[in-house]
C-alpha cells in the first residue's frame, strides 16, 4: 500500500471513473446447533452489505431455517440494514444463508482533499457542526494511561500530520498485535489487547478506534468481509475501523492486515461501538444445553472495467456517472 506522504490527497487522481472496481460474490452460511430444542427469542441480523460512496450493493438474498414467524427490516440509527426475526415453537438449530453481490468502487484510499484545517493535524479539532455531530464517535469509555501513551508514541514517530499519524498507527498495530483466531465473544478492552499484544481482528479494530479518539479523531467500528483475509483457506467475517476525515468522509483502516481500506473490503455494518455492528444478536430460552457455531464463507471476485467520464460536446465540462 502506498505511503500517504508519497501520494498527496491534493494531487491524487480525482476522476471517479478512473478508480479500479471489483465485484464480489459472497456466500455466507452461519449455523447454530443446540443439544436440545430451545425457544429462539428475537434475533437481530446485520448481514446485508451497505451502499455508500465506496461500494454498491448489486444483489442480496437471505434464507433462514427454520422459517421465522415474522421478519421485518429497517435502517438503524447508524445507517445499517438491520433484519429482525421472530420464531415460534422450539428448534434445535438456526441456519442463515446470505448471498451478496457487491461492487467495490475505489482503489485509492487517499483520493480526497481534507477541507477542515482543524483535522489536518492531530490532536484534531473538528469545526462545527461536525464537532458536535461526531461526539459519539470521539467519546471514549476509558482513558487508559497505557493506550494514551501508545497513541503519543505513534504521534511522536509520525509527526502531527493526520494522514501520517493514521498510517503509522495502522502499521504499528499490525506489527504489535499478533492475530488470534477468536470466533466468538465481545471485543477485548483496548488496554487488554495492547497489553497482550495479540487479539482478533475486532480486538485490534477497537484498539485502533480508541487510539484515534485519544488524539481527537472521530472513529467507528466496522464489520464486513475482507478478500485479503488472514487465512485464505477458511474465510470469516472481518472487522476494521473507519475515521471521519472531512472531505474524504469515512476512511477505512485495517490494523489486522496493516492496510488502508480500498476495494478489497466489503463493509456490512458500522457503529461507534462494536456491539451495534455485530452480525448476530439474539438469545434463547429453554433447558441447559450445549451450543455450537459453524460457518462457511466464500468470496469470488470479478474485475469491473472503469467507465470513463464523458465530455460534453462543447468540451468545457465533464460528466461523472454513478450507478
Amino acid at each position: 500500500m502506498t505511503n500517504p506522504d508519497a501520494v498527496s490527497p491534493n494531487t491524487a487522481n480525482t476522476t471517479p471513473g478512473a478508480a479500479a472496481a471489483q465485484r464480489y460474490h459472497i456466500r455466507h452460511v452461519t449455523r447454530y446447533t443446540y443439544s436440545a430444542p430451545v425457544s429462539l427469542n428475537q434475533t437481530i441480523l446485520r448481514l446485508q452489505p451497505r451502499t455508500d460512496a465506496n461500494q454498491r450493493l448489486a444483489a442480496f438474498e437471505m434464507r433462514c431455517d427454520p422459517k421465522p414467524a415474522r421478519h421485518t427490516f429497517c435502517t438503524d440509527l447508524h445507517g445499517n440494514l438491520r433484519h429482525w426475526f421472530w420464531f415460534e415453537n422450539a428448534h434445535q438449530h438456526l441456519e442463515v444463508v446470505t448471498r451478496s453481490t457487491v461492487d467495490c468502487l475505489s482503489d485509492n484510499a487517499f483520493d480526497f482533499i481534507l477541507v477542515d484545517p482543524g483535522v489536518e493535524t492531530v490532536p484534531a479539532h473538528y469545526n462545527e457542526p461536525v464537532g458536535e455531530a461526531s461526539h459519539h464517535y470521539r467519546q471514549r469509555d476509558a482513558h487508559d494511561p497505557a493506550v494514551n501513551a501508545f497513541a503519543n508514541e505513534v504521534l511522536e514517530r509520525s509527526g502531527p500530520r493526520t494522514l501520517a499519524f493514521l498510517w503509522e498507527l495502522v502499521t504499528a498495530l499490525h506489527q504489535r498485535v499478533a492475530y488470534t483466531h477468536r470466533p466468538e465473544g465481545a471485543p477485548w478492552l483496548p488496554a487488554t489487547t495492547l497489553a497482550a499484544e495479540r487479539g482478533s481482528c475486532r480486538d485490534a479494530a477497537v484498539l485502533f478506534v480508541d487510539c484515534c479518539r485519544a488524539v481527537g479523531l472521530a472513529a467507528r467500528f466496522v464489520s464486513g468481509y475482507a478478500f485479503d483475509a488472514v487465512n485464505h483457506d477458511e474465510r470469516e467475517l472481518h472487522a476494521w475501523a473507519e475515521v471521519y476525515l472531512p472531505g474524504g468522509g469515512w476512511k477505512g483502516y485495517d490494523p489486522t492486515t496493516g492496510l488502508a481500506v480500498t476495494n478489497r473490503h466489503v463493509a456490512v455494518a458500522a457503529s461507534p461501538t462494536a456491539d451495534y455492528a455485530a452480525p448476530f444478536a439474539g438469545t434463547f430460552t429453554g433447558p441447559p444445553v450445549e451450543s455450537s457455531l459453524a460457518f462457511d464463507l466464500t468470496m469470488q471476485t470479478d474485475p469491473l472495467p472503469p467507465e470513463p467520464a464523458a465530455n460534453d460536446a462543447a468540451g468545457d465540462s465533464v460528466v461523472y456517472r454513478w450507478h
